[in-house]
């Protein structure tokens, strides 16, 4: 266990929060990613296996107000219901902070296996760049 996660930590970690020029906070590219590459590949090859429940609006509008806030902010409506990992808010990875764009260097695939999608980068991202999604398409 321990070498696969010494494995992960040296091969498959590629990004760290940081400022934003852009918008508040981003995820950026500690060292360049290859072109289809999942930047957020968990130890073991695994993908997040988590139960998602469906929340509608007018749940979310009787949360605290900036709980509110960070819904919108990390998760899409879809004809008025977010789908929200069972474990909540607290259990974000950091590709919740990825920003938009309508030139983006990260797209996603859904997966059968995984409750959530994959992310994958669309070209080679050089070392400090900011990894960016088109909220519209996601």
């Amino acid at each position: 266990m321990k070498k696969a996660l010494i494995k992960n930590l040296n091969d498959d970690i590629y990004c760290r929060i940081k400022p934003s020029k852009k918008h508040g906070v981003g995820v950026f590219a500690i060292k360049d990613i290859p072109k289809d590459t999942n930047p957020f590949k968990l130890t073991g090859n695994q993908c997040i296996k988590t139960k998602i429940l469906n929340i509608s609006e007018d749940e979310v509008k009787t949360l605290h107000p900036e709980v509110k806030k960070m819904v919108n902010d990390f998760y899409h409506n879809e004809d008025g219901i977010y789908g929200i990992p069972y474990n909540g808010l607290n259990a974000n990875d950091i590709s919740f902070y990825m920003n938009t764009s309508n030139k983006p260097n990260i797209g996603f695939e859904n997966s059968n296996n995984c409750s959530m999608v994959i992310f994958k980068t669309l070209h080679k991202i050089k070392k400090g760049e900011e990894l960016l999604i088109n909220y519209d398409k996601f």
